[in-house]
């Protein structure tokens, strides 16, 4: 028996336990570290499978073993997940960070004899046997003759086969090869083979795999490289920190494969609920969001949405929720504010930003509240700020209690001063600007030019009163401030932004 806790901890100390469990992950990671220093070799951090291994040993031991050298020609893949999701092994690399023949396991116990070393290498050979096995086998089928194998299988009730799903890929993919000017027949190839790998003896082993696999069997066969890697990438972005896919093929298969699927499960009604998301909405209608912010393009996603509806009823699935299209327009805008949020926009600014475009423009939503919230404590923004909330004021309180009628243009004939005149001249130019903005504008020059405005702004308010006793000449002040304000406006919607 214990009498105290210190006796117990004694007890064990002596035994060789560490039972305080951050002790024990902190002496698992420096063994680690000291190992892979001694051997030259890199461990890239893993903290699930680092939780995971900590939970099951007590008397952590590190144990270098090796496979045989003939595996490496195996897909990288393959070897990694292998040891790691299904033999908790930790894999090494070299300096170029290309895998090794080496890999990790932390053991329960020292292994003088090397029973347990020897144990574990018999273990992963036979693992990598099979992988090995179904990797020489799926190499060789071609993908192309495999297509319509998908047809016997079942994508989702209500929504066909994996064959209906790539038909309709191919058809929205050649409309976003139009916006990204590539060539469409090469989107319909990589969408017509995206899917194949799920009838490989590989997948169905490792299912983590799925369009990896599908990217090997594309290279290996001789697909043009681009199509390959599209195909490796087309289920990503799968997370808010994961990998985004750069290349134009493989942009236009990831988000046609993304649209298809938000707008078959919204079009028979499977929306995520509050606490349920059984099919990973949330996660692909964020990963058509970083398709475009990562990438700074714009796609007429309204249209993409129209046309992958009419695509699913054109092969006569009966899409029963008639608001499908409005709502998913609403559920990607949701997810835009998630994602402005975990960026760490202020609400308010993000709130103006998408009440100020639609969905079409996501992108310019994201980089217009991400530039403003960059400045607006900065004296680019704290200008651009005063100026607005100056104008914007006065002509609030003055068309509250009146009943001007008032119209965005101003009559420079009845000014009566150069303070009015300046201030014409200074939004004419401001206007000249934001007309002459093509699709790539410099939010950081918008917000500079804009904060440039505020001396002649000052000028004006400091020298001229705006309530004037000449109702006319009272109006013409004010529908020079409403020109003022909407000019502003090109940039964001002012308004909603709280100044302190």
């Amino acid at each position: 028996m214990f009498k105290t806790f210190k006796s117990y901890k004694d007890f064990f100390n002596q035994s060789g336990i560490i039972i305080d469990q951050v002790l024990r992950k902190d002496f698992i990671i420096k063994e680690i570290e000291k190992i892979s220093s001694k051997n030259n070799f890199i461990v890239e951090t893993n903290n699930k499978l680092l939780n995971e291994v900590t939970d099951i040993v007590e008397q952590p031991n590190i144990i270098v073993c090796k496979f045989d050298h003939k595996f490496l020609n195996i897909p990288k893949e393959i070897l990694i997940i292998t040891m790691q999701y299904h033999q908790k092994y930790f894999p090494t690399f070299d300096k170029k960070g290309k895998i090794t023949n080496e890999f990790l396991v932390v053991a329960n116990n020292h292994d003088e004899k090397g029973y347990i070393k020897l144990g574990n290498e018999r273990v992963v050979e036979a693992r990598l046997s099979d992988a090995q096995f179904f990797w020489e086998k799926n190499k060789s089928q071609n993908l192309v003759k495999q297509v319509s194998k998908l047809k016997s299988m079942n994508y989702f009730k209500g929504l066909g086969s994996y064959f209906d799903k790539i038909q309709r890929m191919r058809k929205l993919g050649g409309m976003i090869s139009d916006e990204l000017l590539i060539s469409k027949d090469q989107v319909e190839l990589s969408a017509s083979i995206c899917k194949v790998d799920l009838i490989s003896d590989i997948v169905g082993e490792f299912p983590e795999l799925q369009g990896i696999m599908g990217g090997h069997f594309a290279r290996v066969q001789g697909f043009d490289k681009e199509i390959a890697l599209a195909v490796s990438e087309h289920y990503q972005p799968t997370g808010l920190d994961s990998k985004t896919p750069k290349k134009p093929f493989s942009i236009a298969l990831a988000l046609t494969d993304k649209i298809d699927t938000l707008v078959g499960f919204f079009g028979i009604d499977q929306k995520p609920t509050s606490s349920k998301d059984p099919y990973a909405l949330r996660r692909s209608a964020l990963g058509v969001i970083k398709l475009l912010i990562d990438n700074n393009k714009e796609f007429k996603i309204k249209d993409l949405i129209s046309y992958s509806t009419s695509l699913h009823r054109d092969q006569g699935f009966k899409l029963s929720n008639n608001l499908s299209q409005k709502e998913l327009a609403e559920f990607l805008m949701d997810r835009l504010k998630y994602y402005m949020k975990e960026k760490k926009i202020r609400t308010d600014i993000t709130e103006a930003s998408i009440n100020s475009y639609g969905i079409d423009h996501m992108n310019k939503i994201y980089k217009k509240a991400l530039t403003l919230n960059n400045l607006i404590n900065e004296e680019i923004g704290e200008d651009v700020m005063a100026s607005y909330k100056r104008a914007s004021s006065i002509l609030e309180s003055e068309l509250k209690n009146s009943d001007l009628e008032i119209l965005n243009t101003t009559d420079p004939g009845i000014f009566k001063n150069d303070y009015e005149k300046n201030l014409l001249k200074k939004i004419n130019e401001l206007r000249k600007y934001f007309t002459n903005i093509n699709k790539d504008e410099n939010y950081t020059e918008s917000l500079t030019n804009l904060a440039g405005a505020k001396k002649v702004i000052f000028d004006f308010f400091d020298n001229v009163k705006v309530n004037d006793e000449d109702k006319s000449i009272k109006k013409n002040r004010l529908e020079l401030l409403q020109m003022l304000c909407r000019t502003f406006d090109n940039y964001i919607n002012f308004s909603n932004i709280e100044t302190k």
